[in-house]
């Protein structure tokens, strides 16, 4: 009975998601501008502002660990090893992480069960805390972060209080005695979903989380449906482009994407899925958008972004003979970069 229900439910339930989760492009644009210019004229209220070397500092982006109690339906729990073995490289190596949301699964799970079965993952977290190099943003599944209340209870043994959890952080530099801003927030702007997070989490926890531990299907919109990842990465492409010396660095559809798809031809790396043509796509295409992919696909590899060194990577981690090896697979000279920004 039950792969005849997992059968006939996951194509509608795949949809269904898709549908609630489809993002505006109003709501978008209008999302992320009033988030940035919040930034700039508030710093502190809903993100912090971090002026930064690029020859010196160092950064690691991961999102979208979805760190769950470790049932069938925990995304994170295959990932955990090789997250562990990613967070311990850059410990060593002294990179600031920031922590772009959807770290914890609070659609699906209570606090208490996502933190309980989570310790050794969150203990390696505070860690870059204890260095003064952790940032943490929330995201549409962990929006309960955004509530100082909640974080002082459920992390007050793990993080040294207060743990702030922002929407964004903006990152500013000079490069070639151009001014470079680099803003980081979650990317769940302007969807239904996120709009309507009171009813979306009374569905996940009340309908879809028992649906999915009895069917053991594991459906993750934005990892799972092209259509509509790309729909979020082309608006999010289509705001970035529109403004000068500007990067934007987001999650939450789980696509991993570097400098817009300009420097690559591959499908899984760009914001509009080789429909532009490659004659057209470097007369149309500007480098400012990029997206850190997630840490829970299904073959245990996570990939996230780094800005080091001058340059701006993707990279991937992936278990291979019981060790994490870490790949690079694209880089840019920031110098070179803001050349086409």
């Amino acid at each position: 009975m039950k792969k005849f229900l997992q059968k006939i439910l996951r194509p509608w339930l795949t949809k269904l998601a898709s549908n609630a989760s489809a993002p505006n492009r109003k709501n978008v644009f209008r999302s992320l501008t009033r988030l940035l210019n919040n930034l700039k004229e508030k710093p502190g209220k809903k993100g912090v502002v971090i002026n930064i070397d690029i020859a010196k500092d160092k950064f690691i982006i991961f999102s979208d660990h979805h760190k769950g109690n470790k049932d069938h339906g925990d995304d994170f729990a295959s990932n955990e090893p090789n997250y562990l073995a990613a967070l311990d490289y850059y410990l060593l190596n002294k990179f600031t992480y920031i922590n772009l949301g959807d770290a914890e699964e609070l659609w699906k799970y209570k606090p208490k069960e996502v933190i309980s079965k989570n310790i050794t993952a969150l203990r390696s977290e505070a860690k870059f805390q204890q260095e003064n190099k952790y940032y943490k943003t929330f995201g549409n599944h962990d929006l309960t972060w955004k509530n100082k209340l909640d974080v002082d209870i459920w992390f007050k043994d793990i993080f040294t209080l207060p743990l702030p959890v922002w929407e964004g952080i903006l990152l500013k530099t000079i490069i070639n005695e151009k001014p470079l801003s680099i803003f980081l927030t979650h990317g769940h702007q302007g969807d239904k979903m996120s709009d309507n997070n009171a009813f979306s989490t009374w569905m996940v926890a009340h309908i879809w989380r028992p649906l999915q531990r009895y069917l053991e299907i594991n459906v993750n919109t934005p990892a799972n449906d092209f259509t509509l990842r790309d729909k979020h990465n082309i608006m999010m492409h289509e705001w970035s482009s529109r403004r000068e010396y500007l990067l934007l660095i987001t999650g939450h559809t789980h696509k991993p994407v570097f400098a817009s798809g300009l420097y690559s031809d591959h499908p899984n790396n760009t914001v509009n899925n080789n429909k532009i043509a490659a004659a057209e796509k470097h007369n149309k295409l500007k480098p400012s958008y990029f997206n850190s992919g997630c840490c829970c696909y299904n073959d245990a590899d996570i990939t996230g972004i780094e800005i080091a060194d001058g340059k701006i990577s993707l990279i991937k981690w992936h278990w291979d003979n019981n060790s994490s090896q870490r790949s690079v697979l694209e880089e840019k000279e920031l110098t070179e970069l803001i050349k086409e920004l």
